[in-house]
């Protein structure tokens, strides 16, 4: 069989065949050009473009390939993208956080005004607790002739009372 007709039967340029047997030739791998070479010759440019020599892939093609060493390589490809895809997923676990906490503080804002409550400094203050304050400073203050020094007095009183009560347990 020659060069053309191995091209036909394998459906590769001429020029590509050539330099393909002259590789499995020269590496030893086959001895004369028959038609067992045309499955090799077909196997090849898969390899090829792969991103192997041509020289890699007349080994992988014939299955005489030095399994131990492209093993290797392939195992120590897979581990350098396994190492990559590691630190990607930890770099997009940091950011995931960080959306979350960002989501977490604006849903905690927006609960705050949807409640009518004001949140500074983390303390907040109630609208309702606020106007039932205000309306009872109010009412002290209207009738602060008579009753706003007893108030006052009563308000302090208690506050001595539950100090006393607690020191005394």
């Amino acid at each position: 069989m020659n060069f053309k007709e191995l091209s036909e039967a394998s459906g590769i340029k001429y020029e590509t065949v050539r330099n393909y047997v002259k590789v499995l030739i020269e590496e030893g791998l086959i001895d004369e050009v028959n038609e067992e070479v045309v499955e090799v010759v077909k196997k090849m440019p898969s390899f090829t473009s792969q991103g192997l020599t041509v020289v890699e892939a007349a080994h992988r093609a014939t299955g005489k390939a030095d399994s131990k060493s492209s093993l290797s390589e392939e195992v120590s490809e897979l581990r350098e993208r396994v190492h990559t895809l590691q630190e990607e997923n930890e770099q997009l676990r940091r950011e995931l956080q960080e959306e979350r906490s960002l989501t977490n503080y604006l849903k905690e804002n927006l609960a705050s005004f949807e409640d009518h409550t004001k949140n500074s400094s983390g303390i907040a203050v109630y609208g309702k607790e606020a106007s039932t304050a205000a309306d009872a400073l109010k009412s002290a203050i209207k009738s602060a002739g008579s009753g706003f020094l007893q108030f006052l007095q009563w308000l302090f009183d208690t506050e001595e009372k539950e100090t006393a009560e607690k020191t005394d347990q």
